[in-house]
């Protein structure tokens, strides 16, 4: 039941390499519902020199199936992303056929790289590109985001892309800005850092007229971090909107400590329809354990002026986390209904790669296919999430894995069989436009929420 969203990371990184002179393809098996051996099919088909994949601690394990799949028809297959930033040589040892990994930000060292390849590979590596047994030497950061190309959308099938919340059909993606200077300790900024780097208000509105025109998108969601952590910068690009008839509706995310309530007003005239926010626990001591800067009132808070504004809120929220008994996993569920959050997604603590609590974890010594380093099992459970695919997330936990599931499950359901919500799912699954990947989503949600939803009605 994975969402269906663009890959902007491979986008930038495919304008990049085609700027330089290469010959680039995207191919998006998932958006296109390729099967495993559709999606053999068609790389065998393409014949390419070299196949780049991004990697995701989550996800780890389909790009080694994935790599094993194609070793035997292509010269090069190379990873990037967080997974592969995070491992460094050790990408390797875990995914044997991959021959090389860009670390960080690679707009900039990609194109290095394919030239290093295409000159015969004699000297060392060029900065960010790391090779088996070769050394390596970091690439810097890109400081200036305006200066990158824009994403090459039109190597995605831009038509096949869903997201269940929008309010129109159509939908995009953009980032307007990288990296986050707060220091939750669930997340990984191996890749975009710990210090925000925004895009002048100006670029992001060429971008998104520019994507308007191309696509024609209802929708629009911004991938940043933190959308919300230059008030001026925000106010710009929504006065910008309003001055060029940019006619969409659009998403953000941000923190509960940076919300006001006159900006807030401004983005609802822009058409900002929703912002997510990380509620994460009603508990001091698991808002502690994951570093969140933030206390209950300025979440209430958060939410009040939101739902005043006249936008939408989604709340995130982890369940389960260490410390916590099945009384203290209700006492966020029911935090999140006080809220009276439009919508909720709801998740165990899952350690990634990268992120200071998965550092402290790893001393408990397990691990995953494809290298993904877990606690041992003392601390650890695979426990499964309706928007999860192909892979149980692996739960850092004191609960048994059946009470944290039975938990999440009866979350899930006492958020989401409340008529209000339900009738608004409804509504906004179909003026998505997103008619059968909403179908199959609502039936595999179903499918996983069977055991709360029968406890409810028994």
């Amino acid at each position: 039941m994975s969402l269906k969203v663009p890959p902007l990371g491979l986008a930038y990184l495919a304008s990049a390499a085609r700027r330089a002179g290469h010959h680039v393809k995207i191919l998006d098996a998932a958006a296109l519902s390729l099967s495993w051996r559709e999606m053999y099919v068609e790389v065998r088909r393409m014949a390419p020199h070299l196949v780049g994949m991004t990697t995701l601690g989550p996800t780890a394990d389909l790009a080694l199936r994935a790599a094993r799949m194609f070793r035997a028809h292509v010269r090069w297959i190379m990873v990037g992303g967080p997974h592969a930033t995070v491992l460094g040589e050790a990408v390797f040892r875990d995914m044997p056929e991959v021959d090389l990994a860009m670390e960080g930000e690679a707009e900039r060292s990609l194109p290095r790289a394919l030239s290093w390849l295409e000159t015969g590979a004699g000297a060392d590596p060029p900065p960010g590109l790391r090779v088996r047994a070769r050394p390596f030497q970091r690439a810097a950061v890109i400081e200036d985001l305006d200066d990158l190309d824009l994403p090459a959308w039109d190597l995605l099938p831009w038509k096949q892309y869903r997201y269940p919340m929008a309010t129109r059909p159509g939908f995009v993606t953009m980032i307007s800005s990288r990296g986050c200077s707060h220091g939750c300790t669930f997340c990984d900024r191996s890749v975009g850092g710990s210090r925000w780097r925004g895009r002048a208000a100006e670029a992001v509105l060429e971008e998104m007229s520019w994507l308007l025109g191309l696509t024609g998108a209802g929708f629009l969601c911004f991938f940043d971090d933190d959308f919300l952590h230059d008030p001026s910068r925000v106010a710009a690009i929504c006065q910008g909107i309003l001055e060029r008839g940019l006619d969409l509706r659009w998403k953000c995310e941000g923190r509960v400590d940076r919300v006001d309530p006159h900006l807030l007003g401004l983005m609802k005239r822009a058409g900002c329809s929703m912002v997510a926010f990380g509620v994460e626990s009603a508990n001091a001591s698991t808002l502690s354990l994951l570093g969140k800067e933030q206390d209950l009132g300025q979440v209430r808070r958060a939410f009040d002026l939101t739902r005043r504004a006249g936008i939408r809120t989604l709340a995130y929220a982890i369940l389960g986390a260490p410390g916590e008994t099945a009384r203290d996993v209700m006492n966020t569920v029911e935090l999140c209904q006080e809220l009276k959050a439009d919508y909720v997604q709801f998740s165990s603590l899952s350690p990634m790669p990268g992120s200071s609590l998965f550092i402290a974890a790893t001393s408990g010594g397990g691990t995953t296919p494809a290298g993904y380093r877990c606690p041992g099992p003392a601390s650890a459970s695979l426990v499964g999430n309706p928007f999860d695919s192909d892979l149980h997330r692996v739960a850092l936990t004191d609960l048994p894995e059946s009470v944290l599931g039975t938990l999440l499950r009866k979350a899930w359901v006492s958020t989401y069989m409340r008529p209000g919500r339900a009738v608004r799912l409804v509504g906004d699954l179909l003026a998505s436009g997103a008619w059968r990947d909403s179908g199959r989503m609502v039936l595999g949600m179903a499918g996983w929420l069977a055991p709360g939803l029968r406890g409810r009605i028994l």
